[in-house]
């Protein structure tokens, strides 16, 4: 009884809590602001302060028809101590005490005329309009920036990673737009890593933005996306750079890039080459090419061959790349009529790389091990891509249309010669191409829509493989992959009170047929798969709180071999957001689902992968289960420039099957049978990012944890093993007067992992990467770079290596389109690069050649 009394008494007090605070919401204020002739008045200011001019508590500005809103937890702050100031270029400011009369309020500003004497103007470097957080591009630029993506590293919130990826209080972004427009279909790097700073205005940040108009305020998305907002003079004429140089040893760059954004049609070209080591990602997909929150799954066929180019991580493409890359690309949008868009995307690239490496692998059997020593890797690997799309759509606030022709073929021809324990020479050709076509369309009418969404494509992926090894007979691996899928849903929304129901049904049919020969030995296999799922939903949504619950329920027959095999299920997911005010942020999920079988292990005989590891086919229709739990809270301060996250994920997958490796002689099996098997991984993660204007600088730093627990079969013994790693993240930038800055990045990561075996055995690893690089311009004609590396890796247990790199540049500007530079590059001209790493009971030592020191001159021409 007293347990009952007392859980009574917590789960009230819980429900009296969210009751105060969903009522501490009540200073919510909204209205509008005109002129004496009733116009509206857009960019109008409206600030909530301390009476008298206080200290302020938040601020917005007016939307283009003159509305604003303002929103602040009064938990924290005295309504009857705050005051709402109003402000306007050419109109006398207003003030208004809290708490308000009647809202919405409709505030006339009366026209003034100010004498001004001598003015400072300064623009805020960041405010907030609704979800829509921008940032002042000049107010974080310096003097060695070129690039838009040069900006966005030192801005409060928003973190890059070294692939270029974007990331928003923790998140990825869903689009990334120009000029509202969304032309690069994913591929944002060609847009951050060429357009000119100087060329943009502002860069917006729409929290919680849902890329379907029409969806707007009927289905929520947590997502944030980026726009890019050009200045006036940048958008009628042609813009870009046209660059070029060479240097010692045998260096070369050769660069283009040309944009222009008119009001009916938009383009954005690069032509591109360079040995260097330089690499962009610039062709990488960042962002999904589905609008479609929940989209169609992309049918794959996997690599079976895995013979691969291994670059040093951590260290960064231009010490350690020995290529030659060239790349052409052209993206082009049109507007059609009123409502549609029409954008053509062409990408083409032709890499060819070098690499030298020696490892040393030593793979765990419980109380034993296997090492293999000083393995030597001369490989060569060449890689042509040709991409080619054709979009069509219109994005309207009462329909939605979407097709999109898409056309990818690539070709990768990687050769190995490998000395040491198991010399050999391996030749491989990997070849994928894609013909697909997605269609959507989506009617909305009133509280209710109805869509139509339709994906068909054809894949094929044919795979050889050639190992020789001394005067041994050749072993000769090729797998011929193919499958056409075509994935069909409709789904109609509608509103039962304050609740929304959808209910989306899919049909789906595949077929996949796999050729595989080792040797003199064929096995072929076709399947077909129709699959038909109903994924029922529900969403309550008040105000900035919403609770969903959904269910995916699915029926798949499998026909294989003359015999049909069924599964079914019901996968459940259920989800909370809560914007707890204009501050704070909350959100969870937790979702319950089945792993399907591998269809990847549907074959018959051995796959030969490599020169010594090879994967019996595995043929089983037994499902696993998946939970997966995420809770997130995201803070940010916009008047404070400060940004915060912090994250817990939770998850648990228990297998079917159990996954085993034997080693014989030089060669490894990989196979799997029958059992239960299970693997879980918690995550913590966070960022805290803080404009400071004491350095005149952003400090930002982003901790993570992680543990999981799995387990694999060894020559026949089962062996259990954790792991945990932590990283440390952080960088600062600062702007030392008007003639110096600086920018500081360090990570830290320690890894460990442990066999739960008769003697435990741990194995771990620390890795530490500091860069500092000083630009100082002692006139504004000249700007000279420093940059300082430093590497500490643990290579054996307690034995550290450091490694120390220093750059140095020079750039001549003698005004603004002219730049003509001269670098130096691994002065201290170090010339290999080492780390030791971890992967499940498998640990690597990896020696790397990296460039020498080189130089390089270049000219560069900005329009």
């Amino acid at each position: 009884m007293k347990s009952f009394r007392l859980k009574h008494v917590l789960f009230s007090t819980f429900f009296i809590l969210v009751a105060s605070s969903s009522h501490s919401q009540s200073l919510h204020i909204k209205g509008k602001i005109i002129n004496e002739q009733k116009e509206a008045l857009s960019r109008a200011s409206v600030t909530l302060r301390h009476i008298g001019g206080g200290r302020v508590v938040a601020f917005t500005q007016t939307s283009e028809n003159g509305n604003f809103e303002l929103k602040k937890d009064p938990n924290t702050i005295q309504p009857d101590s705050l005051e709402i100031y109003f402000s306007h270029v050419g109109y006398a400011p207003q003030t208004q005490k809290l708490p308000v009369d009647e809202q919405p309020l409709l505030v006339e500003m009366a026209s003034a005329t100010t004498e001004l004497r001598e003015v400072s103007v300064s623009s805020q470097p960041i405010w907030q309009q609704r979800d829509t957080v921008a940032y002042l591009v000049s107010s974080f630029s310096s003097i060695e920036d070129r690039t838009i993506g040069d900006v966005l590293k030192k801005m409060p919130g928003v973190e890059v990673l070294e692939t270029g990826h974007i990331r928003y209080q923790g998140k990825d972004i869903n689009k990334f737009y120009v000029e509202g427009s969304d032309l690069l279909g994913g591929r944002y790097g060609l847009a951050t890593n060429n357009i000119s700073h100087k060329d943009v205005a502002t860069v917006e940040v729409m929290e919680n933005h849902q890329p379907i108009r029409a969806l707007e305020d009927v289905v929520f998305s947590d997502s944030p996306a980026m726009n890019i907002k050009l200045k006036e003079d940048a958008k009628t004429r042609w813009a870009g750079t046209v660059k070029g140089g060479g240097g010692l040893p045998e260096l070369w760059i050769a660069e283009a890039f040309a944009m222009r954004f008119k009001l009916k049609t938009q383009t954005l070209n690069t032509c591109k080459g360079n040995n260097t080591g330089n690499e962009s990602f610039e062709l990488s997909m960042f962002t999904p090419t589905s609008d479609f929150a929940s989209s169609l799954p992309a049918a794959q066929l996997p690599s079976y061959i895995r013979v691969s180019q291994s670059t040093a991580s951590g260290i960064g493409s231009s010490r350690s790349t020995f290529n030659q890359t060239k790349s052409l690309t052209s993206n082009n949008l049109m507007k059609v009529g009123k409502d549609f868009d029409l954008v053509a995307e062409f990408a083409g690239s032709l890499d060819r790389r070098e690499s030298e490496q020696v490892t040393k692998t030593t793979y765990f059997l419980g109380d034993e091990q296997i090492s293999i020593e000083d393995m030597a890797e001369n490989v060569t690997g060449i890689k042509k891509s040709l991409t080619g799309k054709i979009r069509l759509k219109s994005n309207q606030s009462t329909y939605y249309i979407n097709n999109n022709l898409n056309f990818d073929y690539d070709r990768n021809d990687p050769s190995v010669i490998i000395s040491g324990s198991f010399p050999n020479r391996q030749t491989a050709g990997i070849e994928n191409l894609k013909i697909g076509n997605d269609f959507d369309i989506l009617r909305r009418r009133g509280e209710k829509f109805f869509t139509i969404r339709s994906s068909n494509e054809y894949l094929s992926k044919p795979q050889s493989l050639e190992v020789i090894k001394n005067e041994l007979p050749s072993i000769r691996s090729t797998v011929a992959l193919s499958s056409f899928t075509s994935q069909n849903t409709t789904s109609y929304s509608f509103m039962f009170g304050k609740f929304r129901i959808q209910s989306p049904i899919t049909l789906s049919y595949q077929y996949r047929q796999i050729e595989n020969t080792q040797g003199d030995t064929t096995n072929c296999l076709n399947t077909q798969k129709l699959k038909f799922d109903i994924t029922p939903s529900t969403t309550y949504r008040i105000n900035d709180f919403q609770l969903s619950l959904s269910g995916f329920l699915y029926y798949q027959a499998l026909w294989f071999e003359n015999a049909t095999h069924h599964l079914y299920g019901l996968n459940p997911r259920f989800s909370m957001n809560w914007s707890v005010s204009p501050l704070l942020s909350m959100r969870t999920s937790l979702s319950l689902s089945d792993n399907l079988p591998d269809e990847n292990l549907y074959y018959h005989g051995r796959i030969t992968h490599n020169y010594r590891s090879a994967t019996s086919g595995y043929i089983d229709f037994t499902k696993g289960k998946t939970t997966n739990y995420s809770a997130n809270m995201a803070y940010k301060d916009i008047v404070m420039a400060l940004f915060a996250d912090i994250g817990v994920q939770y998850l648990k997958r228990r297998f079917a099957n159990i996954s085993g490796q034997d080693f014989f002689d030089d060669y490894i099996v990989n196979h799997y049978y029958p059992g239960k098997r299970t693997a879980s991984m918690t995550t913590v993660f966070g960022s805290l990012s803080k404009g400071v204007g004491l350095i005149k600088g952003v400090v930002a730093i982003y901790p993570s944890y992680s543990r999981s627990k799995s387990s694999m079969e060894r020559n026949g013994t089962t062996i259990p093993f954790s792991s945990e790693t932590w990283s440390l993240r952080g960088n600062v930038s600062s702007r030392i007067g008007n003639k110096c800055n600086l920018t500081y990045n360090a990570s830290y990561g320690f890894s460990k992992h442990q066999m739960d075996v008769s003697n435990r055995q741990y194995f771990s690893s620390t890795r530490l990467s500091e860069s500092l690089k000083i630009t100082y311009a002692p006139l504004k004609i000249l700007q000279l770079n420093h940059v300082f590396d430093h590497y500490c890796n643990e290579l054996t247990q307690n034995n550290f290596k450091h490694f120390f790199f220093s750059d140095f540049s020079v750039s001549y500007l003698p005004g603004s389109r002219w730049e003509f530079a001269f670098s130096a590059k691994n002065i201290f001209d170090e010339r290999y690069y080492s780390y030791f790493i971890e992967s499940e009971l498998t640990t690597f030592y990896r020696s790397y050649t990296i460039r020498p020191r080189n130089i390089l001159a270049s000219a560069t021409f900005r329009f």
